[in-house]
């Protein structure tokens, strides 16, 4: 878990350029752009949804429910089985299985690691499993630790994977009851939106809009400071604790697809200029040209 900064200093020349072509004060310039910098963090960090657009251009659909509802799916799907990107041949099984109306048949000896249980909802099979995962009411925190064991860098279980003991092969699954299953889903899917709420602080501060899934995060997920008058007006904001791999290629991603909207900006507004004074002109397909005398 590391921590990550998101400062103007790579937009302080555009910036500058912006409010002295605008005649702006320069406060307002940093507080409405460095704003939009946040959000766009927001919209492209973890989860998004299929049309959230590209770190080059981001779309608002990044900060949408649609976004919410595909993080608490992988987070589903990682727990107790779904469609999951990987190839792996036990892709499509969760790292916990609910028990349900399954039964237990303990080993008949101590030293035996596996034990057989007959599948609730295939009374004619019987699997083996190994018998120290069979925890029918297994706290969140010992789930916890379990689920941390197999979690890769990104965060996810993108398969189960299965060990070798004795003879047999068993998936390394945690078997527990619904009442387990439900609380300590919810309490990870409560965690949606996190990554994204690192910045929520600074883009609040803002003035921007933030979805209350986000928002929810915002006291603990990120720190700002800011200042928008006087000399030196600046905005910084900090996302605490971030678990997003490689986090700075999003940061550095936002900041120069906003450089490059904000010196459009100044273009737009040089041209403009540049008419009003007869120095060029708008063709019919508005292109603007010089508009001086040969």
């Amino acid at each position: 878990m590391i921590d990550v900064t998101l400062n103007s200093g790579k937009l302080d020349l555009a910036l500058e350029r912006l409010a002295q072509s605008a005649r702006v004060d320069l406060g307002k310039v940093i507080k409405q752009e460095a704003g939009n910098v946040a959000r766009s963090i927001m919209m492209i960090l973890p989860p998004t949804t299929r049309d959230a657009g590209t770190a080059a251009k981001p779309k608002s659909s990044g900060l949408a429910k649609a976004a919410k509802e595909q993080g608490e799916n992988a987070i589903k799907a990682d727990l107790f089985g779904g469609r999951r990107k990987s190839d792996a041949r036990y892709s499509s099984i969760g790292l916990f299985q609910r028990i349900g109306s399954s039964s237990l048949q303990p080993p008949k000896r101590a030293r035996t690691q596996t034990a057989a249980v007959n599948l609730g909802w295939e009374r004619s099979k019987t699997i083996r499993i190994y018998h120290k995962f069979w925890r029918e009411n297994a706290s969140n925190d010992e789930m916890r630790k379990f689920h941390l064991r197999y979690r890769n860098k990104y965060g996810r279980v993108p398969f189960v994977s299965r060990s070798p003991i004795g003879r047999w092969q068993v998936q390394d699954q945690m078997w527990i009851s619904n009442s387990s299953a439900d609380s300590y889903l919810k309490s990870v899917q409560e965690k949606v939106g996190w990554a994204k709420a690192g910045f929520a602080a600074a883009a609040l501060a803002t003035g921007q809009r933030v979805p209350a899934w986000v928002r929810r995060h915002a006291a603990r997920a990120g720190v700002e400071s800011h200042n928008f008058t006087g000399d030196k007006p600046f905005l910084t904001g900090t996302a605490t604790n971030i678990k997003v791999p490689n986090p700075d290629r999003y940061i550095d991603s936002a900041l120069q697809f906003r450089a490059k909207i904000t010196l459009k900006k100044v273009d737009a507004i040089l041209a403009n200029r540049a008419v009003n004074l007869g120095f060029a002109r708008i063709s019919g397909a508005g292109v603007v040209q010089e508009n001086m005398p040969r």
